[in-house]
């Protein structure tokens, strides 16, 4: 039986939003992309239960995003001085990638709504305004890329030891908003080669570096193992750029392929499409693979040692489902029954990941064990270190008696 003193102290709202982190927007991108695969599932897709569905899923992910993003600026205003300790942490650091990608899973959401449900009566200028919000994505994307890059190698400390799949994520929002500029581009009356053009450059850029981060991270699993429980959970991320980058490269086919597109009288559209479409291939192959090796190490992470709920329980949802998202692309443009149902069984299989982490999320989020920054917590010891020193210094200063330099 369980004292009291053992029971979690409740955090009041202030230390909940001094222990807010970037990482929350992964709720986000989860039940985007939870919505997207129930709107694209192989039965029932266009039937009413599917439409309130995704819909309802649409309009929690947009609650979620608004509450999330209105935390983080009381955050950084209340205590300004958790911007540079965020800055300074090689983890924490890296999730300010996740929020750009949040954004860009709700447009991905708002078009499917747009489009199969008459989401807008005002057709045209709804879709142009999500257009520009992609474009406000695209922006603040390349200024976090390029910006987190630079703080890494500027303000960090980093090793090949400690090397995890996080430092991909700066540039995982232009693989994302590269499959959402193909999606745009697909329903845009105009303007629709200038989005495909950029989302091309976007993902083949994201996925170049992506790789090479992966290419160095399977060097420190052969040299130093997995990771630690605390970070085995992040193995799943490889899965994003495979999936989505996949999912991308398709929708760039499917452009090209449909679209009479003058690329020059060198370059074949049904050419560079084919080429895409091989390359999306490959990324689904690969992405089965390292699929297969993280569920090894995860399964042989947790015989040894139970990994305790945290906030990066989320990080695991959107990876699985964007590689979800690309077989059940791949079994629909290869009308192949065997893809199809292994898509549908990823579908089921990340819709049940979500309803898990769901039922851990909510109790965490209620007795406030949820809130936990580490950054925070790191320069709160600091302060407490700082006040310790100076109160014994300052005991340890001699008393001078009143008369004693009058006898």
């Amino acid at each position: 039986m369980l004292s009291v003193s053992s029971l979690p102290v409740r955090k009041n709202l202030k230390t909940c939003v001094r222990h807010f982190t970037w990482a929350w927007y992964t709720i986000v991108m989860g039940t985007c992309v939870v919505a997207s695969l129930v709107n694209r599932f192989h039965w029932g897709s266009g039937s009413e239960p599917n439409k309130v569905l995704t819909l309802v899923l649409f309009f929690c992910s947009l609650l979620c995003f608004v509450l999330i993003s209105a935390a983080s600026v009381a955050r950084y205003i209340i205590f300004p001085e958790l911007w540079s300790a965020m800055l300074r942490h090689p983890i924490q650091s890296l999730f300010i990638s996740a929020m750009p990608m949040a954004g860009c899973s709700l447009i991905n959401i708002a078009l499917v709504a747009h489009q199969k449900y008459g989401f807008s009566n005002h057709s045209r200028a709804f879709l142009y305004a999500l257009w520009a919000f992609w474009w406000l994505d695209v922006v603040i994307s390349v200024v976090i890329a390029f910006g987190m890059l630079h703080v890494m190698m500027t303000k960090q400390k980093h090793s090949l030891e400690q090397l995890s799949c996080l430092a991909m994520l700066p540039v995982l929002p232009w693989i994302v908003a590269s499959a959402t500029g193909g999606l745009l581009a697909t329903a845009l009356p105009t303007q629709s080669t200038l989005t495909i053009a950029v989302s091309a450059i976007l993902g083949i850029a994201g996925l170049s570096i992506a790789f090479m981060v992966i290419t160095a991270y399977l060097l420190r699993l052969l040299l130093h193992g997995p990771p630690d429980t605390s970070l085995i959970l992040a193995s799943f991320i490889p899965l994003g750029p495979m999936g989505q980058g996949g999912f991308s490269l398709l929708l760039i086919a499917e452009y090209l392929s449909t679209r009479n597109v003058d690329l020059g009288p060198l370059i074949s559209p049904s050419a560079v499409a084919s080429v895409a479409f091989c390359l999306a291939w490959t990324l689904w192959s690969l992405g089965l693979f390292w699929l297969g090796m993280t569920l090894c190490m995860i399964y042989a992470s947790v015989r040894q040692k139970r990994v305790p709920y945290s906030i990066g329980y989320w990080g695991m949802i959107f990876p699985t489902g964007v590689m979800a998202l690309l077989t059940v692309e791949m079994g629909d443009l290869l009308k192949s029954a065997v893809i199809q149902y292994i898509g549908v069984t990823f579908s089921i299989g990340v819709a049940l990941l979500w309803v898990f982490v769901v039922v851990k999320t909510i109790p965490a989020v209620w007795n406030t064990t949820a809130f936990n920054s580490p950054c925070a917590t790191k320069l709160d010891e600091e302060k407490l270190s700082t006040a310790c020193s100076t109160a014994v210094c300052m005991s340890t200063i001699p008393r001078i008696s009143m008369g004693s330099g009058f006898s």
